[in-house]
């Protein structure tokens, strides 16, 4: 019988370990590992030429707009130049887009079965720069961002570098604590070695270096960095380049994106299970600790707990409940928190609850096979 309790204690703590490595130990040990060394390459001189790629199937005078936007780029305009493809599933024909962008930009038809996966192929098709620049239609780039992801490239340490997203309208406290904590990651993780995964409205690459994406594929901006890792290549991070997302989503929503992008990363892991390991994957620590412990941490957490709360709490009580410590506890943060910032610690916990759970869905999905294409 002891023996019995001992195991699943020790269960529990492994458990809990996991938790504690995604969310604090990981973080924690990034601050201290040294930076790695730039590789000495560069990307040519003068100026490159580039190409911004859109994936769309968004109404056409959105997509206009977004040209508009990549065009008043701070980048030469002689070098630059805009291709969107149009997914099959998109309610208007590519010549109305052509049409409506005139000179501006080349439409041209994604590929079947559509997705954005297939549909960035057929737009990497068409791109004739040095450089591609990745991009989606509801964002919009500062002037310097495009100049700045080139200059990244052109450091001679990575192959490929995200931007930075921002969006104009606050997601409350919890999202604005979960993207400070991600930039930090990926600052970090770029002067260890790469980033595991991308920003897909912002990111760039050496077009020499595109490897066309299978059909169904959820997570481009996942996909195409630890392809281009597992091939020797490096990926950066630039915080400077800045894409701004002028959209307000609902709680709803921002949930359903987070499930997208936890099935996409199982996804991979069947899909390319070479991630997977350690002497294959030079960033498999990034990515166990980073995303795959991410997906794990509400398993985890009801493993933990249900190994760990019970002899805690009789811990607890054995040395608390006499002196009445527990009540007294919590009559004094009743009484010290006023209503309407307690509502809202309340709120913000409910909202960080319900992330948290997104994986339990994500895996559901995944388990059946069920690939949305589209974010």
């Amino acid at each position: 019988m002891e023996c019995d309790v001992l195991g699943v204690t020790v269960l529990g703590v492994v458990a809990l370990s996991g938790v504690l490595v995604a969310w604090i130990l990981y973080p924690m040990a990034l601050a201290v590992i040294p930076k790695r060394a730039s590789s000495g390459r560069s990307i040519s001189t003068p100026l490159p030429t580039v190409t911004v790629v859109v994936a769309t199937r968004e109404v056409p005078a959105a997509v206009v707009d977004r040209v508009d936007n990549l065009r008043a780029s701070a980048y030469p305009g002689e070098l630059l130049d805009v291709v969107v493809a149009v997914d099959v599933s998109s309610n208007w024909p590519v010549h109305e887009y052509q049409q409506q962008l005139g000179d501006r930009a080349v439409a041209v038809a994604g590929d079947a079965p559509g997705g954005k996966a297939v549909t960035l192929n057929a737009a990497v098709r068409a791109a004739r720069g040095e450089v591609l620049v990745f991009a989606d239609t509801g964002q919009r780039f500062a002037p310097d961002a495009i100049a700045l992801l080139v200059h990244s490239l052109g450091g001679g340490c990575f192959d490929a570098v995200s931007g930075r997203y921002e969006t104009q309208h606050t997601g409350g406290a919890v999202l604005e604590g979960f993207w400070r904590f991600e930039q930090y990651l990926r600052r970090s993780e770029a002067r260890v070695h790469s980033i595991p995964v991308v920003t897909g409205a912002i990111y760039a690459m050496r077009r020499r270096l595109w490897a066309p994406l299978p059909a169904q594929v959820i997570c481009d901006d996942l996909w195409v960095p630890l392809e281009l890792i597992l091939r020797g290549h490096r990926v950066g991070y630039c915080e400077e380049a800045l894409a701004v997302d002028p959209r307000r989503f609902t709680r709803t929503q921002e949930f359903r994106r987070k499930v997208r992008t936890l099935t996409g990363i199982l996804q991979l892991c069947a899909w390319m299970p070479q991630v997977l390991v350690p002497w294959r994957n030079p960033v498999w620590t990034q990515f166990i600790c980073h995303k795959l412990l991410r997906v794990a941490t509400p398993f985890l957490v009801v493993l933990a707990g249900i190994a760990l709360i019970p002899p805690v709490v009789i811990a607890l009580g054995r040395w608390l409940l006499p002196g009445g410590g527990i009540v007294l506890g919590v009559i004094v943060a009743t009484a010290v928190i006023r209503p309407a910032t307690a509502g809202r610690l309340l709120r913000d916990l409910s909202w960080a609850m319900m992330l948290l759970m997104a994986p339990v869905p994500a895996t559901y999905r995944a388990a059946r096979r069920r690939w949305d294409v589209w974010g």
